[in-house]
């Protein structure tokens, strides 16, 4: 039976066939080498941005609880995260404005929670210049140079997979297409996870 994992993994659709390819081989390699994947509480961003809801529209569409925000984050604090993170620290992930980022990453900090990922989407001129530092399994297959102007997509395909790890951190710089040609701005995504306890 046809179901969104099955067709995930199949990657049956002919564009999205290589990004989602690609990123199974990523999960698949996490699951071999005995890491899962990070559950999300919530996947953050920013609706102002084109790029930011066709991030939320994939992170939905793969069963994700998503939170927009216009810039500020008061209201998904004190009505969602304050109380969430008070039972324990809960990974979340997100494409927002740094401002944002930085809020979210030093509440996340007091709950027990670190910076996993963290990439720079710069944005002007209808063209995305990408900056990302990652888990090497979650960066595997995520070929940002070669996906147009979906690059949102993929990245909210690379964080919800994203392995429960430090090990093998890497960095990756590349060019694409972004959704809006008027928009001028810097986004960042990133996931905040649980810290890892020392044995």
């Amino acid at each position: 039976m046809l179901n969104r994992r099955t067709f995930l993994q199949a990657g049956v659709t002919a564009v999205p066939l290589a990004a989602g390819a690609a990123l199974t081989l990523g999960a698949k390699q996490a699951s071999a080498g005995g890491v899962q994947a990070v559950p999300l509480h919530t996947v953050v961003y920013d609706e102002r941005f084109a790029d930011g809801v066709a991030f939320a529209n994939e992170a939905r569409w793969m069963g994700q609880r998503t939170s927009a925000i216009q810039g500020d984050v008061t209201r998904l604090w004190y009505d969602d995260l304050y109380h969430a993170w008070k039972n324990g620290p809960v990974a979340i992930a997100g494409l927002t404005t740094q401002d944002a980022m930085f809020c979210l990453e030093t509440f996340g900090n007091d709950a027990g929670l670190r910076l996993l990922v963290k990439g720079e989407h710069r944005i002007e001129g209808g063209r995305a210049l990408h900056r990302m530092t990652a888990p090497e399994l979650a960066l595997a297959g995520t070929s940002l140079d070669e996906c147009g102007s979906d690059w949102s997509g993929r990245m909210a395909q690379m964080l919800v997979g994203c392995p429960a790890t430090r090990e093998g951190r890497t960095e990756i710089t590349a060019a694409s297409g972004a959704r809006a040609a008027n928009e001028s701005v810097t986004l960042v995504s990133w996931l905040l996870a649980p810290r890892q306890r020392q044995v």
